[in-house]
């Protein structure tokens, strides 16, 4: 029988950001205040990209758990049990980050760090899980547009502003207190939960749900349009993972490790949203694979150019922060194009719609975590490239040439580039026009 339920209709929209960004205070962490706090400590680029690498592992892996929060408890009990658990690991990362340093990013704390942001980001990640699956039963269907906006705006907002707060708390304070203070804004952002209304839902056990998993699985690997699809999200070329090392390579631009952080994170989040606006009347207008490509290679030309400032001595905090921003503004591009592919792929009335849009996710997140790992590979190149420039040097030719690859083999094989069903932006013309192939 189904739980009783008060009225889950009256949540206010806003809220579903607020609930959201818990997973941006994390982010932002390991995004913006590990590679800042790292490489000022003496870890070099490519270390710091293997740790980096080794902590975004469960971007890509966690939806084969996302079943086992809809078994057992109530997904708001899960939701507050999962935040108190990353809480508590990044309270711990903030104590270990110091230390871990010692030895270049090597020995027993580095891998104690490691393991710690593990299973932060891993708890954070079935967090966004369980809120994403709480969202319909507590948002009326005429609401969940503005929810979603709520949602990416204050995601990025907080792993801008959370990260930089993160590298002047860790700065400011003495360890114990940095602690307390950089993990409190997940708990914050978690605690709309002690008020949330409950589901109209019963949990599953966890045998059935991980076997519908498996089904799910199967029947999407069989279709072969949908494998179109995969490869433009599992291919590392627009991935923007130099948004993971720009917080390592400001002091070659003459930045302090304070302005790098502010730079690397409230400037992330403001250039990203601004971003995300220019793309949401784009993705009404143009194929929705070629905007999720198109602006990494044009970020691509912005990086090439801080390479060419470096080597012409023009390393200077102005190039730093011009460069950061365009980056993220094109980033943000991308991350809309993305979430209205995804919803162009699944389509209307989709049963295996939840399955898709995880895989489809974590194909993208295992290319930004491969690509992170081949960024940090390019500083160890030899001569003019060694350090920074040789990490902007890997991304921009990532980005370039696997970007044409890409768009190649779509515009040959993959059906073109057709606009986005004119259903989704004027629903009374409605023309019959296939989905994304």
């Amino acid at each position: 029988m189904p739980l009783a339920t008060t009225p889950p209709r009256t949540f206010p929209v806003w809220l579903v950001g607020l609930l959201y960004s818990a997973s941006g205070a994390m982010n932002g962490f390991v995004a913006v205040a590990l590679a800042t706090v790292l490489t000022d400590h003496g870890v070099s680029n490519e270390r710091e990209a293997q740790i980096a690498f080794l902590v975004l592992i469960p971007s890509y892996l966690s939806f084969l758990l996302a079943p086992l929060v809809d078994c057992g408890m109530q997904r708001r009990v899960w939701a507050m049990l999962l935040a108190c658990l990353a809480a508590i690991c990044l309270g711990t990362a903030v104590l270990l980050v110091g230390r871990a340093s010692n030895g270049g990013g090597h020995g027993t704390d580095a891998t104690l760090l490691i393991v710690t942001l593990f299973l932060g980001y891993l708890c954070t990640q079935l967090y966004s899980s369980t809120i994403g699956g709480m969202v319909p039963n507590l948002v009326a269907p005429s609401q969940q547009s503005a929810a979603s906006a709520w949602l990416n705006v204050a995601y990025l907002g907080l792993t801008g502003l959370c990260g930089s707060l993160a590298v002047w708390e860790i700065g400011r304070f003495r360890a114990q207190t940095a602690a307390l203070l950089v993990p409190l804004p997940i708990l914050l952002s978690a605690s709309p939960l002690l008020f949330t209304g409950r589901e109209d839902r019963t949990p599953q056990p966890v045998i059935r749900a991980m076997r519908q998993l498996g089904r799910n699985l199967v029947s999407i690997v069989r279709q072969r349009t949908y494998l179109w699809a995969m490869l433009v999200c599992i291919v590392p070329a627009a991935t923007f993972a130099m948004q993971n090392l720009f917080g390592g390579i400001g002091r070659d631009f003459g930045a302090s490790e304070s302005l790098t952080g502010w730079v690397s994170g409230v400037g992330l989040a403001i250039a990203c949203i601004v971003g995300s606006t220019l793309g949401a009347p784009l993705s009404n207008r143009f194929d929705r694979r070629l905007l999720f490509v198109a602006p990494a290679m044009i970020a691509a030309c912005g990086s090439l150019l801080m390479v060419l400032a470096l080597h012409a001595g023009w390393h200077t905090v102005g190039v730093f922060v011009a460069g950061v921003v365009f980056y993220n503004l094109m980033a943000g591009i991308n991350y809309t194009a993305f979430s209205a592919l995804l919803f162009q792929i699944v389509g209307l009335d989709n049963p295996l719609s939840a399955t898709k849009y995880a895989i489809c996710t974590a194909a993208a997140n295992a290319a930004i975590a491969s690509a992170v790992i081949l960024d940090g590979k390019g500083s160890t190149l030899h001569g003019r490239w060694t350090g920074s420039g040789g990490e902007l040097l890997a991304d921009a030719l990532l980005s370039l040439c696997l970007g044409a690859l890409v768009l190649l083999l779509v515009w040959r094989f993959g059906g073109g580039f057709p606009r986005p069903p004119l259903a989704q932006i004027h629903p009374a013309t409605s023309p019959e026009m296939p989905h994304v192939a």
